[in-house]
């Protein structure tokens, strides 16, 4: 049982920088763009909408996501 819960453990830990490069692309790409971030994905192609999905919305990943996201959100707070 402690094996499973390294391997999550290192999991997680491993896909955090992941998740956070992918999100600060994607803000740089918004600002770059100038649209809101709707419109951007609005205007993704069908395969960066599925590479979007499988990095954000895949059920592995989303506490890796969200971590990723709240360190984002306060180291470009100011």
């Amino acid at each position: 049982m402690i094996w499973i819960s390294l391997i999550v453990l290192a999991y997680f830990i491993i896909l955090v920088p992941i998740q956070y490069n992918y999100i600060k692309i994607l803000k740089e790409k918004q600002k770059k763009m100038s649209v809101s971030q709707n419109e951007l994905y609005d205007n993704m192609s069908y395969e960066e909408s599925q590479v979007h999905y499988h990095y954000q919305s895949n059920v592995f990943t989303i506490p890796a996501s969200l971590v990723a996201s709240i360190i984002y959100k306060v180291k470009h707070a100011a």
